[in-house]
């Protein structure tokens, strides 16, 4: 019989919740995004998009249905600003929809 010996560990105080350093979350009204459009990546359940913005770091961030819809309009690479800027409640979903405002860079 193989014989190991237990380590007991010891769990965490507290915990810290990790996130990719290159992705941008709409949290609050007035969160907003701005720069080059460079990619919209397409998986099973969700889209994603990747702009650099003007600070030169590349940020990821999700669509919703209103965002998705609003952005389906351009082609990347486009200049673009996006903005969380109202909520809507509906009674589909137990939390209210975000409302962006996506505005195109013109030169």
């Amino acid at each position: 019989m193989n014989q190991t010996k237990q380590t007991k560990i010891q769990e965490p105080k507290s915990w810290k919740k990790v996130e990719s350093a290159n992705f941008f979350r709409f949290e609050k009204i007035g969160d907003s995004i701005a720069g080059l459009l460079i990619e919209k990546q397409i998986n099973e359940k969700m889209i994603f998009y990747k702009m650099k913005t003007f600070d030169g770091d590349e940020k990821k961030f999700h669509g919703s249905k209103q965002l998705d819809d609003l952005l389906s309009q351009f082609v990347a690479p486009c200049y673009l600003k996006i903005t969380y800027v109202d909520n809507f409640e509906t009674g589909n979903y137990p939390t209210p929809m975000k409302v962006f405002e996506v505005e195109e860079g013109v030169n």
